[in-house]
């Protein structure tokens, strides 16, 4: 599963990996950095734990530079934690991270990915926005410290998204 990139002349390669225990101390780190009600040790090692989670960790030259954390659940994966080092921001990582990340769910036949996103956080609006994710609902009051909405946004993966309809009908003729 290991991607290599070059992100632009300032920034050597980085290489997608699996989340493993080594990198948590590093990932729990930029998280609490990174958020204002951030995941703990623990919240990591369950969402490794968890059937049909996938979470990895992009590394340049020996360091952690980002992760991403979801779950897969039919053919749809929800983004539940995406984080970028704050030191290494604006350099093109996220992009490409979520860039790679999308490319391996859209080739292990995922329809849709979802995420949530602070109303006010432009930095990650743009990036997904950019990414082709639009808004499709609002959760009112979602998040805490502070207290705000989220924005939910989906992705089609090019190709998929009438899998993930017929998915998402069947399931529902049998109610």
């Amino acid at each position: 599963m290991s991607d290599s990139s070059t992100l632009g002349e300032n920034l050597t390669p980085f290489t997608l990996v699996p989340m493993t225990a080594e990198h948590l101390e590093a990932v729990v780190e930029i998280e609490q950095v990174g958020f204002s009600n951030p995941w703990q040790k623990r919240d990591f090692e369950y969402a490794m734990s968890r059937a049909g989670s996938w979470c990895v960790v992009a590394v340049s030259s020996g360091e952690l530079v980002g992760y991403s954390v979801g779950f897969r659940v039919g053919q749809e994966f929800h983004f539940a934690d995406f984080a970028i080092h704050p030191g290494l921001q604006r350099r093109g990582i996220g992009r490409e991270l979520l860039r790679q990340v999308l490319g391996v769910l859209h080739d292990r036949n995922t329809s849709v990915a979802t995420l949530e996103v602070r109303a006010s956080n432009q930095r990650a609006l743009r990036l997904y926005g950019r990414s082709g994710f639009s808004t499709v609902a609002v959760r009112n009051g979602y998040y805490s410290k502070p207290r705000e909405d989220a924005l939910v946004m989906m992705k089609a993966l090019e190709g998929r998204l009438s899998d993930w309809v017929g998915e998402v009908m069947g399931t529902m003729s049998s109610y």
